[in-house]
């Protein structure tokens, strides 16, 4: 009888990793992961929550290491063990399912790697960084900046904020709010800018009053800017 119980047990899904702390309304938030997804949530209150799910079989306690110090809380996923004295090659990490709950004003500094990064209803200063990753950002109100080698970036903000996006091959999406101004300037080595073709060179348009700057730089990159506002 105790084989059948071993590989019922062997069968059983891995627990979730979860996490929690109280922090105040706007905290410093960082995350770090290589392979999976990450998710992150603004919400009312003054708690940062962590939860995280693995294949079946990971060990997640060992792979995730969340730190706070005050109002510093740094989230890392590990390419293997996190206490191990020589770590796993990243070339071998396990995919991670992260979803990051933090205050809404909170101000998040994320790093993914084959992984897809989504922010919503974050207010703070975000710097987000991807390789072999899209961005996505609804929500932000202050300053933005990202940075992604091969993955596309989807920006909504709810109000514009200086905007600083870097790329190599993905293409940028910028949806202005309603009645936003911006003023827009786009380098590229070969990419297209509304539609158009920018080679080794420049190109800027104004919309509305220009209030805000937004610096779009891509070597083979489209920007597409969505207004309704915009002023030839």
């Amino acid at each position: 009888m105790l084989t059948p119980l071993l590989l019922i047990l062997a069968a059983a899904p891995a627990s979730p990793f979860t996490w929690s702390g109280q922090t105040s309304v706007t905290p410093e938030v960082s995350i770090s992961l290589v392979k999976g997804s990450v998710q992150v949530e603004g919400v009312d209150g003054n708690t940062v929550s962590v939860e995280a799910r693995g294949a079946d079989g990971t060990d997640l306690q060992r792979l995730i290491q969340v730190e706070q110090d005050g109002d510093e809380v740094e989230i890392e996923v590990c390419c293997g063990p996190c206490d191990a004295s020589k770590k796993k090659s990243c070339a071998q990490a396990t995919e991670v399912a992260l979803v990051v709950k933090v205050p809404r004003g909170a101000s998040l500094d994320a790093s993914v790697v084959s992984a897809p990064l989504t922010v919503k209803g974050v207010t703070g200063k975000q710097d987000l960084t991807g390789v072999e990753s899209s961005i996505t950002v609804h929500g932000s109100r202050e300053a933005l900046e990202v940075v992604t080698v091969q993955g596309k970036v989807e920006l909504v903000p709810e109000v514009l904020g200086k905007t600083e996006v870097t790329t190599v091959s993905g293409d940028v999406t910028l949806k202005l709010p309603r009645g936003a101004g911006a003023e827009v300037e786009y380098s590229s080595v070969g990419g297209r800018f509304e539609g158009k073709s920018v080679t080794l060179g420049s190109a800027s348009k104004r919309y509305g009053d220009g209030k805000s700057r937004v610096e779009v730089s891509t070597v083979s990159g489209a920007l597409d800017i969505q207004s309704e506002d915009s002023t030839k």
